[in-house]
């Protein structure tokens, strides 16, 4: 009978050990490849690519699009109105889309008032019309915005870069995120795939744009 014990507490022990051990790398591709940070990097990349004073251009659409609802989140989970800084319930996002929604406007008024490049302005402008379709859906299911910015990199940096290194690195950064996701329990395996969908289409509707 002891034996039988311990069999099954050694055999619970291996089932536990990997998950203990995976879960730092989880951790940080989540907050590595965070949205906020994504979607940073995607910004610089294209004004660097498309505008003479990149720096500027960058400057004026990284922070009211990736900086301040990074504020916004991390305000939010100090008030212990979110669970976290990635607000992991649906219902909770709510209002952090609403305030998100009105530094993103204000973002990409300035790009059309300050002169940039074409690609900038459509890019920020798809980001209006992203956040309004992920409002939409917040009410009813829950999407995961890590694997829909991921997506949109994935789909993008690629191809603005012409790189198939970049590729490689997109998708498993793309594979890595979403996989984190799931393994921290913070989204279903719908969420991430809707996410992926949406992002994938957003990223490919840029570029025929441009």
């Amino acid at each position: 009978m002891s034996q039988r014990i311990d069999v099954a507490g050694r055999s619970e022990a291996s089932e536990v050990w990997p998950r203990k051990r995976l879960y730092p790398l989880a951790r940080l591709l989540t907050e590595a490849l965070s949205p906020f940070t994504v979607v940073a990097v995607l910004l610089t990349v294209v004004a660097l690519l498309t505008d003479p004073h990149w720096v500027r251009s960058a400057v004026i659409t990284v922070v009211p699009i990736a900086v301040v609802p990074q504020g916004i989140s991390l305000y939010l989970t100090h008030r212990g109105l979110a669970s976290d800084k990635f607000i992991r319930h649906r219902r909770q996002r709510h209002l952090f889309y609403a305030l998100t929604l009105g530094s993103v406007l204000l973002g990409t008024a300035l790009v059309f008032v300050i002169p940039t490049s074409m690609e900038l302005r459509v890019v920020s402008a798809l980001s209006v019309g992203t956040l309004l379709a992920v409002m939409a859906i917040n009410t009813r299911i829950k999407i995961s915005i890590h694997a829909l910015i991921a997506a949109v990199a994935a789909v993008v940096l690629p191809a603005m870069l012409s790189s198939w290194v970049v590729l490689v690195l997109a998708v498993l950064g793309w594979a890595g995120v979403t996989w984190s996701r799931l393994y921290l329990d913070r989204h279903q395996v719908s969420d991430v795939v809707l996410g992926s969908i949406l992002g994938g289409f957003v990223g490919v509707f840029f570029l025929i744009l441009v």
